[in-house]
């Protein structure tokens, strides 16, 4: 009877593995260098009504080096909350540019680095293979969230890249030379499939994943990486801020679907892991000073109070959620330039 149900379980994980597969998209995570993927380079997605520049994010114009014309320039890199919109001016990157402009003129420019299923150590990758030599007056780091939810569905290794376990099973099948031709099946979609989902098994065993202490990894781990860019923020030539993004279950009034925004047993697990991230962000001073080369700042219960409808799901936003979420990070970038422009020479 245990073997049965056993064999049950791994035929529901099978499924529901199947179910997202599609979600291993080349349009909008499509390999890039250093960085595991951004979006596909001039790729146009129809159904979303989104286009990516020529590196491969949602912004009208890519960033080149920094032109005259531009008298202030805002860098935003995170996830797939900053991709949400119809157009750029919807996004939140987009949104503070309009905001930014009402006060600083037309010179004023913010670039949207946000990237599907990106997690923190990409964030930080991106910024210092690329960003960091662009001249950003600021750079606004909007996350936490893949740290913690991917690792639950996805490679369950923390801080990892989400299809981290999928590229290195690709990998192996082409250029492992150990392996004799006639030794190699002829791969076909289904079998791919199947080879991935049973690294992905293997990968949840070894990691000993949903116990308590794969949970502390993720913690771990995600501490290590804001420490590790507490170090490099000094060196990169912009004030670096990273923003806990907020949270479903960090809204005291769930109304509409964020009440099933996900199960009652993630749902506990995403709560458990943001009180834990809370504490990471306490020990590395949520109060950092405006002048400070890299602070920490806690926007988890940014709509904690709220009665309206806000979340599609755990972290994604509505167009108002998208517009405070706006405001807030504008008024981080004012504090910053506030402290900035009373800097001694």
């Amino acid at each position: 009877m245990a073997e049965r149900r056993s064999d049950a379980d791994e035929h529901m994980r099978r499924q529901k593995f199947l179910k997202v597969f599609q979600n291993f998209d080349a349009n909008t995570r499509f390999p890039a260098p250093y960085v595991q993927f951004a979006g596909k380079p001039l790729a146009v997605l129809a159904e979303k009504g989104w286009r990516y520049d020529v590196l491969g994010y949602r912004n009208d114009t890519h960033a080149e080096p920094r032109p005259p014309s531009e008298t202030l320039r805002v860098f935003v890199v995170g996830d797939s909350t900053l991709v949400d919109g119809q157009v750029f001016a919807d996004t939140i990157p987009g949104r503070m540019e309009t905001g930014l402009k009402r006060v600083h003129g037309e010179g004023a420019r913010v670039y949207n680095f946000g990237v599907i299923s990106a997690c923190l150590n990409q964030m930080i990758a991106l910024i210092t293979s690329r960003l960091m030599d662009l001249q950003p007056d600021v750079i606004l780091i909007v996350g936490g969230g893949t740290d913690i939810f991917q690792p639950w569905s996805f490679d369950p290794r923390a801080g990892y890249p989400y299809n981290q376990f999928a590229s290195e099973c690709l990998y192996e099948y082409f250029f492992d030379h150990r392996r004799m031709e006639a030794d190699t099946e002829e791969l076909s979609y289904e079998s791919l499939q199947e080879m991935i989902f049973n690294r992905l098994e293997n990968l949840r065993v070894l990691t000993n994943w949903q116990s308590d202490i794969w949970e502390w990894e993720v913690v771990r781990q995600f501490e290590l990486s804001l420490k590790r860019l507490a170090r490099l923020a000094p060196g990169i030539g912009a004030p670096v801020r990273f923003l806990l993004q907020p949270t479903v279950v960090r809204k005291a009034e769930r109304v509409g679907e964020e009440a099933h925004a996900a199960s009652g047993t993630f749902l506990a697990y995403l709560d458990r892991q943001y009180t834990r991230f809370e504490g990471v962000l306490d020990r590395l001073d949520a109060r950092g000073g405006a002048d400070a080369p890299f602070a920490v700042r806690d926007l988890g219960r940014l709509f904690e109070g709220e009665s309206r409808l806000l979340f599609t799901d755990i972290v994604h936003v509505t167009s108002e959620g998208r517009q405070m979420i706006a405001d807030r990070l504008l008024a981080e970038v004012a504090d910053v330039l506030g402290a900035r422009a009373g800097s001694p020479a």
